[in-house]
């Protein structure tokens, strides 16, 4: 549902520098972050709405190979992607 997420601007990013002493204190903080770069030219659909696929697999052994896949869904937003738009929300609907 995208809660949560946000843009790393400056002022976070500084935040973030300076709670973790530039790195110094990584490892020490107990909490969860995950950090993944914004990519600014996505592949959209043919309204223009960006879409993720969720799809899972367990790989159970590796001697012998043994892998289980489930089909998963497809999300795709509401809303068209604008470049220039700050809007960060994830309005998603499911199709399958």
């Amino acid at each position: 549902m995208g809660d949560g997420v946000f843009l790393l601007d400056a002022e976070r990013t500084a935040k973030l520098n300076e709670a973790y002493e530039n790195g110094a204190k990584c490892g020490e903080i107990n909490g969860s972050l995950i950090a993944q770069k914004y990519i600014t030219n996505p592949l959209l659909l043919d309204m223009d709405n960006k879409f993720d696929f969720r799809i899972y697999g367990l790989i159970a052994s590796t001697n012998p190979l043994t892998v289980y896949y489930h089909d998963g869904f497809l999300r795709v937003a509401l809303n068209s992607f604008s470049k220039g738009s700050s809007d960060v929300r994830l309005s998603m609907i499911l199709r399958c």
